[in-house]
């Protein structure tokens, strides 16, 4: 059957045979899974993982201790937001497989802890 031939499946209430499969969704990068996404940012790079990662070389300042670092990345080195030129480009990482928790990354993460008070199990 032609494709001109075929009736139009703009019916309401028909269902189509895509209505039953599922849409595979893209797991959260490693990114959202720590860091909640801040939103019209005022300083450059927040929203980068290179922020929070031990190995950053070329982080801002109070980011990342000297002793932290255990394999140096010069990942921010070649990204236009963090140098503002124009001739490179916007490397900005949600997840990357040398990244490593520094510690001004971990006390972000525990600031969003919450103390959940109650008894656990039974009676």
């Amino acid at each position: 059957m032609r494709e001109a031939d075929r009736p139009e499946s703009g019916i309401p209430g028909q269902m189509d045979i895509f209505d039953f499969t599922e849409v595979p969704k893209t797991p959260p990068s490693l990114f959202e899974q720590l860091f909640e996404e801040i939103k019209d940012p005022v300083m450059p790079c927040p929203n980068c993982l290179c922020q929070y990662c031990a190995n950053n070389v070329e982080g801002i300042r109070d980011t990342v201790k000297p002793e932290e670092i255990r394999e140096s990345c010069f990942n921010c080195g070649e990204c236009r937001t963090f140098t503002g030129r124009k001739k490179h480009v916007e490397r900005a990482r949600k997840d990357c497989p040398g990244f490593r928790l520094s510690e001004y990354g971990a006390e972000k993460n525990r600031k969003r802890f919450r103390i959940v008070s109650g008894r656990c199990g039974g009676a």
